[in-house]
């Protein structure tokens, strides 16, 4: 379980830090912090979250990596060349993003969450929170804090870790009309909704093969052949937006990008 502050530049989203160019943002661009929390701290996951790093280097609110330079060029090319590991000391150095893993959220003698760190996490103002699925299943006390910062006004994305084949702890939290229709490998494209939330940016292939949890209900991003449902599902309503992100293997398709579209979905 991993816990990130991040944020994103709208005028730099890109599904892939690596094929990228660097950014010529003018000095004095913000955002407040995204919250990640729960999702998995192996180098799979820190490899696909490097591009959010670097975004919460150059544009968050707290972070102190310009310090004072406007050469926004020279940092991102800078930063696109260093590895996750590297990414997450220098967040930690200028406090541009938190990690937090299992053992810091969990007390590790009862394996509960820790009620001190939680209560930290509700100081922060939010852009958004990205979570696991896993604490709608097994753990009220983050459930609780998710839709109590829902409830503010903060959008929420949940990413499919361990599955749901019943979505009714989302549905009664949120308020969707969510069902799971499959897990499988289909082949997925962006629909008109998805063109408008995620985009060629985030997403720039015509289609991809790829397996997925397939959800049917209001605001789907994707087509599939042959089967109802897509791998991401957003509602947005007014600022806030509720996104599941059903993809589970990102060597067909970039997480990055989309999820950071995912945080800021009631924007367009």
């Amino acid at each position: 379980m991993i816990t990130l502050h991040f944020c994103v530049s709208m005028n730099y989203i890109s599904g892939s830090v690596q094929k990228s160019p660097a950014t010529t943002q003018p000095p004095g661009y913000s955002c407040k912090p995204i919250l990640m929390i729960g999702l998995p701290s192996h180098s799979d996951w820190e490899e696909n979250l490097s591009e959010i790093l670097v975004h919460c280097l150059l544009y968050s609110t707290t972070s102190t990596y310009m310090d004072g330079s406007n050469d926004y060029g020279a940092k991102m090319k800078r930063l696109m060349s260093l590895g996750s590991k590297e990414l997450i000391k220098l967040s930690h150095k200028h406090k541009a993003s938190v990690v937090w893993s299992e053992e810091d959220i969990l007390n590790q003698q009862t394996m509960e969450v820790d009620m001190v760190r939680l209560r930290e996490l509700e100081k922060g103002d939010y852009q958004a929170i990205i979570v696991d699925d896993t604490c709608f299943m097994r753990e009220p006390d983050i459930t609780r804090f998710v839709s109590g910062q829902y409830q503010k006004g903060v959008s929420v994305v949940i990413v499919a870790i361990e599955g749901f084949y019943d979505l009714s702890p989302l549905r009664n939290c949120f308020d969707v009309d969510w069902n799971l229709s499959a897990y499988e490998r289909n082949t997925v494209r962006l629909n008109k909704l998805g063109k408008k939330i995620i985009g060629r940016e985030a997403f720039p292939e015509a289609s991809v093969y790829t397996k997925s949890h397939f959800v049917v209900g209001e605001g789907e991003l994707f087509h599939t052949n042959h089967r109802k449902g897509s791998p991401v599902v957003t509602v947005v309503r007014g600022s806030k937006s509720v996104s599941y992100f059903g993809f589970v293997n990102w060597r067909d398709v970039a997480y990055g990008g989309i999820l950071l579209k995912l945080c800021f979905a009631g924007r367009y």
